[in-house]
């Protein structure tokens, strides 16, 4: 058995990280060393967890191990920048004296949500986590979360759709004593029977919910995956629809590298396109079919 540790193997990074503007700062401010050091920090955060802690003998120490050429004031300076911009959280460092944040905590839950673990007794938790009241032995994750809960604990999908439309036959034969017993024993075999399988081609269409869809923890596998390369590229095609997105992540395998996404990406003219997400989706739809 694997010894369990606090500490991630590896975290998300998007292409554009480097261009972002607190990197732009410190970069112009401490020269190519700047960014270094903040990957070297994030390194260490997520190798421990999801905190460090942080004190003038900590700051000194790192400073050693980064290089002859990196002064603990260098280090600092940095950290305050990261503090102005929000991608480290500063009353975390003022209260407890630890180097962390949200988006940092985010990708630890989400990386290590497979675990054996409390989260009411995790420390210093500025996020609040998504209730893991799940059974170990509940057969689909992913289907538990979706499903209403009308329809939790069932094991086959259900298509909401026919229940409203049964419901809306019942109401009618309540209603209508006068009814042919013809209708009435068409009535009774459509209510035994189960939901209807969805047309050909609209399986995608079926799964699309309101509901935020479940990230696996392999989509953040830097060498496979590029998923929040993905997240930003549609967020700047102002594709943000739930729905959409959701049926997105799933066509493209939450946003493999190589793969057809990318591709039409690149090489589509979208200041030509109206509703981008349909777009997306149907060509997605119709290279899976080739």
């Amino acid at each position: 058995m694997a010894i369990a540790y606090d500490g991630i193997n590896y975290f998300p990074m998007g292409v554009n990280f480097m261009e972002e503007n607190a990197m732009e700062v410190i970069e112009a401010k401490y020269g190519i060393k700047g960014p270094a050091i903040v990957l070297k920090l994030l390194c260490k955060i997520y190798k421990e967890g999801y905190f460090i802690r942080w004190d003038e003998e900590q700051c000194l120490i790192f400073a050693n191990k980064a290089g002859r050429e990196v002064q603990a004031e260098e280090v600092q300076g940095i950290i305050e920048i990261l503090f102005i911009k929000g991608i480290l959280d500063r009353n975390s460092y003022l209260e407890n004296g630890i180097l962390t944040s949200e988006n940092i905590q985010k990708v630890w839950l989400e990386a290590t949500k497979r675990r054996k673990r409390e989260l009411s007794e995790l420390p210093y938790l500025i996020v609040k986590p998504e209730k893991e009241n799940r059974k170990p032995d509940t057969p689909s994750i992913t289907q538990e979360i979706q499903q209403p809960e009308l329809f939790k604990g069932e094991k086959t999908p259900v298509n909401p759709k026919n229940v409203v439309h049964h419901v809306a036959v019942d109401a009618k034969n309540a209603c209508n004593s006068g009814q042919s017993k013809v209708k009435q024993s068409k009535a009774k075999e459509n209510k035994e029977l189960p939901p209807s399988a969805p047309p050909e081609g609209k399986e995608e269409e079926r799964k699309e919910d309101s509901a935020s869809l479940p990230i696996p923890g392999y989509a953040f596998n830097t060498m496979t995956h590029n998923y929040p390369g993905l997240m930003d590229t549609l967020k700047r095609l102002s594709i943000t629809d739930t729905g959409e997105v959701n049926s997105i992540l799933r066509l493209s395998d939450y946003g493999r590298k190589g793969t057809t996404v990318w591709r039409l990406i690149a090489n589509t003219c979208w200041s030509d396109i109206g509703a981008k997400g349909r777009y997306l989706i149907a060509a997605l739809n119709k290279a899976k079919r080739r």
